[in-house]
């Protein structure tokens, strides 16, 4: 966190791209000399079944991707910063503008993949897109994450500190009532008894409902959104719109809607998993390592 201080302090007080895309060599070094992470990255890896040697590299440069196109936001703006090249959308697009067309807000969710702080304000030209920041104990994260936002001249949207969760759902559905997007990125970590039973790298996690549980109430659709590094640029794919029905048994509803996109993501990252922002997130590593969930004979 203090690194990336520094780096956003750097990269304002800069008069052009050249002390930012020094930072990119100077990260590419720091990444390759990190040892125990790149040690700490591959194990985990292999517990999740996915590892191949290059695929250290490749996560490491997504990452510095990340911070090099947030350096170069703060330095000269999301447009003069080069950042709308970076994000490459194909004719799946029309999924998202048809589910916002009508007119009842749209959710857009995704996993945890790198560049999801850029890529909002990517689609916002076309949509007008809202950032949903979830709340954190710690303010200088959550003054990180709000510069980060504003400087990508976002719509930021977070409930009080002390709000309440039915407070923070509400915050939420406000933005979804006044037809607009909101992204959000759903694949936390809850509590067992917090949340839905999902299977992810063969490991029993627990997903929140909140996203599904607005879609339920306020009637907008979710547009999942994945996208993976191509050449040049992130190529950007939606999904299918979901629509849930507010008649039936509407907790079971929204579980099988979690365990269908938790499956999505699921194999995403099995196809893409340089692409995970959360491989070294303290967590996950400790979820990833735990012994696997036997298979059903159903699923062999």
């Amino acid at each position: 966190m203090g690194g990336l201080r520094v780096g956003m302090e750097l990269a304002r007080r800069s008069d052009g791209p050249a002390l930012v895309e020094g930072l990119r060599r100077l990260g590419g070094w720091v990444s390759r000399a990190a040892v125990p992470l790149r040690r700490r990255l591959a194990a985990n890896m292999k517990h999740a079944g996915v590892y191949r040697p290059e695929l250290i590299d490749a996560h490491f440069e997504r990452v510095l991707d990340q911070l090099i196109m947030l350096a170069h936001v703060f330095r000269a703006g999301f447009d003069d910063g080069g950042i709308p090249q970076r994000f490459r959308f194909d004719d799946t697009f029309g999924r998202l503008q048809q589910a916002f067309d009508l007119g009842r807000g749209v959710i857009n969710i995704s996993p945890h993949l790198c560049g999801y702080p850029l890529y909002p304000r990517a689609v916002q030209p076309r949509i007008p897109c809202s950032i949903y920041l979830r709340g954190s104990g710690d303010p200088r994260k959550l003054r990180i994450t709000e510069a980060v936002g504003l400087a990508g001249q976002g719509h930021l949207v977070y409930a009080p500190a002390a709000a309440t969760p039915a407070q923070r759902l509400r915050v939420a559905m406000d933005i979804l009532r006044q037809g607009r997007m909101l992204f959000i990125t759903p694949d936390t970590l809850r509590k067992p008894g917090d949340g839905v039973p999902v299977i992810v790298f063969g490991q029993e996690v627990y997903f929140p409902t909140g996203v599904f549980v607005m879609a339920m109430r306020t009637g907008a659709p979710v547009v999942p959104t994945v996208w993976h590094w191509q050449t040049d640029a992130y190529h950007v794919r939606y999904g299918e719109p979901i629509e849930l029905p507010r008649r039936g048994n509407k907790a079971r509803t929204i579980e099988t809607a979690v365990r269908q996109w938790a499956a999505s993501v699921d194999t995403f990252l099995h196809d893409h998993p340089e692409m995970w922002w959360n491989w070294l997130d303290k967590r996950w590593t400790y979820l990833l390592r735990l012994p696997k969930i036997p298979a059903m004979p159903g699923d062999l």
